[in-house]
């Protein structure tokens, strides 16, 4: 599929028309120096844009796509590919986005896309990072102010205010931010028996929803005893409520029974992060901690009714998970001459998740297993790296992590889990034709743990619990990764992966028979083959316009532990692609653009059930003007433009039936299909709007 979209997007690009349209070329964005492993983009380069903030600019980068790291385990490798001043923002909470959007464009001095030796040692395992050089300032603030409107005709009100600058050698900043949505996700279920697709009713699906959140942030960073001190925080809260009925009828359109179900999840959360940097001669020492707490509660309330609107049973479900993280981290490193680098380190983590949960109702509804859990992980890792560059074109990388780890579960679960992983890894990298490269790396990669799935909740509309399974082990990754940075005339950018994945532990669901409910778990080894792209491009023919594709497949494998026959892994969608046009009228001060994104078909493999979802493809259009005084500028979204849609698709096993075969009895997914619930849900309003208003000052 991508080589052939490829094909299509090259022949309306400035690769292919760099000759015939000179305008498009000038406006392109291209590197304004360059060397082996770093690109430098100046702040001018970016003004046609007419950008507010450092997120407008590194938006436009060619080739380049952010990425917050939240699947990586540790500190570096959940804080993404972004460095502000040559240092990595000390924060977990606020997001690779957030911080940019809090910078002023007005302090950007430029921005410099790493790779190769620039990123070899970097505990992140990103393979380019892109810095961002500010300016000393005397202090400037930047401002949005907008709304949405959906179905509900009440805007949604949304908007963020900072300040930032420094004032010698002290740095400083401050932000605060309200976002709220009022949208409706009605749809509808069709139920049939199986074999034969034989109808037996349907209901209704109507599902109002609201959610807000409010944060403040801030930081200071100054000189301390030879070296530089930096603090920040950010408190938050945040409320979703939903009120749902869900109506069932019979196969001739009367009512069989009403489920009505009241939701409101809130939370709220502080993190306190501190980093210290210092040079001791040749040696750069940088310390980093960071706490982060949080609270959360989940209130469920529901009433079953019969056909004729009497009560039949309640029931109700109270969650209330507090969670914790601390974290110490230490480097060292230096230069060894002109072509060696080392850097070694170490790093301490204190992690847990405590939920208590409570059920009601009549009749009194029985307790399940892995309820009311303390989960704890005392987690430390040490780490060692050495790179060379034999050459300006040529550099090697090698890398050395030894991770050891402790949960320990206490309530409904006591049990204790020592795990320890090697993560060794080596990486070749070539520069060629000036801003080219190539890189050939093989690695392992031991997966997150998601410590709520260590825990079990009911999910009522579904009749389902969502089991938790305190013998979950994080699923390892041997990965050969072949990937290239290319720069083609024109001003066209194109970063691509291929990697190939040896996995152990896969992460994917199991039966687990003690407790009676499906978890997730670990099924055995498995293999997967993966694509990432990121293409971007002036359209030479469009003035001002600029494609960018980004996108990923993936073709996995793995044996099902219950039918012992070769399948994908769950919850793995196939692909992801995400297509942006933009045009920028600089002479109008006026910008407008579509975005499309689809994510493929993924599938999980439950005891009983297979269940498929697909969402999209999602549409949205956007025009941006900033011709209005103090440079201020106006953007209106129209949000889903072609009403996408969210599909699933449940069907259902007989969990004791005959294969055909005398004698022979099959279990859960080996049994016949026998019932099938097929489901459709779309935005009560398609497209919804959102207007913002922004500025700076």
């Amino acid at each position: 599929m991508f080589s052939r979209m490829m094909v299509s997007a090259l022949a309306l690009t400035g690769v292919a028309y760099a000759e015939e349209a000179p305008t498009a070329v000038d406006a392109a964005i291209a590197p304004a120096s360059t060397t082996a492993d770093r690109l430098t983009y100046e702040a001018a380069q970016f003004a046609q844009f007419n950008p507010q903030t450092a997120l407008d600019m590194v938006r436009q980068v060619p080739g380049f796509a952010l990425d917050g790291g939240e699947d990586r385990r540790g500190f570096s490798g959940a804080v993404g590919n972004l460095l502000v001043d040559g240092v990595r923002p000390s924060t977990k909470s606020q997001g690779v986005e957030g911080i940019l959007s809090r910078i002023p464009a007005s302090q950007v001095v430029r921005l410099e896309v790493l790779r190769g030796a620039a990123v070899a040692g970097d505990a992140s395992g990103q393979s380019t990072l892109l810095n961002i050089v500010r300016t000393p300032t005397a202090g400037s603030g930047v401002y949005e102010v907008g709304f949405e409107l959906t179905s509900r005709d009440v805007p949604a009100p949304r908007g963020e205010i900072s300040y930032s600058g420094r004032n010698g050698s002290v740095e400083y900043n401050l932000a605060a931010s309200v976002f709220s949505q009022y949208r409706d996700l009605p749809g509808w279920r069709r139920f049939y028996n199986e074999p034969g697709d034989v109808y037996t009713g349907r209901m209704d699906t109507p599902s109002p929803r609201d959610f807000r959140e409010a944060s403040i942030n801030g930081g200071v960073a100054f000189p301390l005893w030879g070296g530089r001190l930096g603090a920040n925080f950010q408190v938050d809260g945040r409320r979703f409520q939903a009120d749902n009925d869900y109506l069932r009828f019979d196969p001739l359109d009367n009512p069989v029974s009403t489920l009505n179900q009241d939701l409101e999840e809130s939370g709220q959360g502080f993190e306190i992060g501190v980093n210290y940097d210092r040079d001791f001669g040749p040696w750069s020492l940088g310390l980093i901690a960071l706490a982060n707490r949080g609270r959360s509660e989940d209130d469920e309330s529901n009433q079953f009714l019969d056909g004729a609107g009497a009560l039949v049973s309640t029931f109700t479900q109270n969650i209330v998970q507090e969670n914790g993280e601390s974290i110490a981290r230490a480097t060292l490193s230096r230069a060894l001459g002109a072509r060696h680098r080392i850097e070694f380190g170490g790093e301490a983590a204190f992690n847990s998740l405590d939920q208590q949960l409570v059920l009601g109702g009549v009749p009194a509804p029985p307790p399940f297993a892995n309820a009311n859990v303390l989960v704890e992980e005392e987690r430390a890792e040490l780490f060692a790296s050495h790179t060379w560059r034999p050459s300006d074109l040529w550099s090697i990388e090698t890398r050395l992590n030894w991770e050891t780890s402790t949960l320990t579960f206490t309530g409904d679960t006591n049990q204790t889990v020592d795990l320890a992983f090697w993560k060794p890894s080596i990486q070749l990298t070539r520069t060629f034709a000036g801003n080219n490269q190539l890189r050939f790396r093989v690695y392992r990669d031991v997966s997150q743990l998601d410590f709520g799935d260590f825990v079990s909740a009911a999910e009522t509309a579904d009749a389902i619990v969502s089991g938790g399974n305190p013998d979950l082990v994080p699923q390892t990754d041997w990965r050969a990764e072949l990937g290239a940075d290319l720069r083609f005339p024109g001003g066209a950018a194109l970063g691509i992966t291929l990697t190939r994945h040896h996995l152990r532990d896969v992460a994917d669901v199991v039966f687990i028979p003690a407790a009676g409910f499906d978890a997730p778990g670990n099924i055995g080894d498995g293999e997967a083959t993966s694509l990432d792209l990121n293409f971007s491009t002036p359209i030479s023919f469009i003035e001002g316009g600029r494609l960018t594709v980004e996108g990923a497949l993936w073709d996995g494998e793995v044996t099902d532990p219950l039918t012992d026959q070769p399948r994908i892994i769950s919850y793995q969608p196939e692909s992801r692609i995400n297509i942006e046009f933009r045009q920028d009228l600089t002479d109008l001060r006026f910008a407008w653009g579509l975005s499309v994104f689809k994510e493929g078909e993924f599938q999980a493999y439950r005891f009983n059930e297979i269940d498929t979802g697909e969402e999209g493809p999602w549409v949205d259009l956007w025009l941006e003007s900033s011709a209005l005084p103090n440079n201020m500028k106006l953007t209106f979204v129209a949000a889903n433009l072609f009403d996408g849609t969210i599909n699933r698709d449940r069907r259902f096993f007989n969990e004791d039936g005959d294969l055909g075969t005398p004698g022979i009895q099959s279990l859960g997914r080996n049994g016949a299909n026998t019932s099938r619930d097929l489901r459709e849900r779309q935005f009560a309003q398609a497209p919804w709007f959102i207007l913002e208003l922004s500025g700076t000052f």
